[in-house]
């Protein structure tokens, strides 16, 4: 199969089938080459966000050169547009801070200015979508949380895979990874790897991790999710 086929198999499997996962942030492709910057996907819902918590979005070609992108504001988001043919994209969101009092529900306000609040979380979303496998999956993008691929041949259904989860750039263990929201859950190992399987078809790929922090007057733990959208055939 020539790269051009592969290239339009890999852009055709991520448009046929929508995403759903846990409150992450992710690119949906459309037809015309740009993507929409979508929020949310707990139980199929999506959630509109204002644009300052994008706080980054890079396109990618094959040998892992920066493109240029647009990014333009819309009522519920962002639309991005690569001004280049991109082997991959990535996107960094911050969706603030949310506290609570005791066992009472969490407000989107940091504890400081959520008087008696006892816990908060600050959330931070990362996210690469594979338009193409190769060199460029298995680059480190310097994202906090981070999923790059280990294996190296594209993805096939039905077929092991291998990722690798790392934190400020080093393997991490014990970082509870998933195919999609409902996916078993494995565990990175001490080298941070995990294997899936993936089915034919989009698969998203996400990994949680949550890290307890002291000393700070607006958050009590800092929550980093990561998604990887990818085709496999």
């Amino acid at each position: 199969m020539t790269l051009t086929l592969i290239r339009t198999a890999c852009l055709a499997a991520l448009l046929a089938t929508p995403l759903a996962q846990a409150h992450n942030v992710w690119l949906e492709p459309d037809v015309n080459g740009a993507y929409t910057v979508q929020f949310g996907g707990h139980e199929g819902k999506l959630e509109s966000f204002p644009i300052e918590k994008l706080t980054s979005v890079h396109a990618y070609d094959r040998r892992g050169r920066k493109i240029d992108v647009k990014i333009e504001p819309m009522q519920n988001g962002a639309r991005v547009t690569p001004q280049k043919e991109a082997a991959m994209l990535s996107a960094e969101f911050d969706n603030g801070f949310y506290s609570k009092v005791g066992d009472g529900p969490m407000i989107n306000k940091p504890m400081n200015e959520n008087p008696g609040a006892t816990s908060g979380v600050h959330a931070l979303k990362f996210h690469k979508t594979f338009i193409q496998w190769g060199v460029i999956s298995k680059k480190e993008l310097g994202q906090k949380l981070e999923l790059i691929a280990r294996t190296h041949q594209p993805a096939h259904a039905g077929q092991s895979v291998q990722f690798q989860v790392l934190f400020d750039g080093q393997p991490k263990q014990g970082v509870r990874v998933s195919l999609g929201e409902k996916g078993e859950p494995v565990m990175s190992d001490a080298n941070g790897l995990v294997a899936v399987t993936p089915k034919a078809g989009t698969n998203q790929l996400q990994a949680i991790l949550r890290v307890p922090v002291t000393g700070n007057e607006k958050t009590t733990q800092i929550s980093y999710e990561t998604l990887v959208t990818f085709p496999a055939h």
